[in-house]
């Protein structure tokens, strides 16, 4: 039996696209967006924000000058990110199997030979029960959202976090 310490509480999995819109549009560094990242830190102390490691990779392979996420992820590592444990790669292959020629793999990434977060992603949050963060578009049939809605994955965006967490500017 596994015990579910957030048994009540909803686990957001964010991807690599909503963290990097997380940190573009709400710059840390802000003390107008002190609430928005304070929400998120505490979340990741009580294990209901995470990420995988496969999005990790993405972020460390980031050969850019921005490095804030980089730094961030790896002071959080501890409490952020999750291993894809075996019954999510399990998961994943269906998935990956019937996305394959859809468009919804990054071709130069497949050419390299490199893994795709994004079936991973998809397969943990189905097999844990978790909401799925990305700010990939809604509109296009193969990307995260649509991905997710066909394997009954909920996903949402980061406004939609935001909203979800009832996080506001007021004056």
């Amino acid at each position: 039996m596994q015990l579910n310490f957030n048994e009540g509480n909803i686990v957001y999995i964010i991807d690599t696209s909503g963290l990097i819109m997380l940190e573009s549009t709400f710059k840390y560094d802000n003390p107008v967006f002190n609430a928005i990242w304070e929400e998120i830190e505490e979340l990741i102390k009580q294990g209901c924000f995470k990420t995988i490691d496969f999005v990790e990779d993405e972020i460390n392979s980031y050969e850019g000058k921005q490095d804030f996420l980089k730094k961030w992820v790896k002071k959080w590592k501890k409490y952020l990110v999750v291993p894809t444990d075996a019954t999510s790669i399990n998961a994943a292959i269906p998935i990956i199997n019937d996305e394959y020629k859809s468009g919804f793999f990054d071709a130069k990434k497949q050419a390299e030979g490199k893994e795709e977060a994004d079936p991973y992603l998809i397969a943990y949050c189905k097999t844990h029960n978790c909401v799925l963060i990305t700010n990939e578009s809604k509109v296009k049939p193969n990307k995260i959202p649509n991905v997710s809605a066909k394997n009954q994955v909920r996903c949402i965006n980061i406004n939609d976090f935001l909203a979800e967490r009832e996080l506001k500017m007021e004056r």
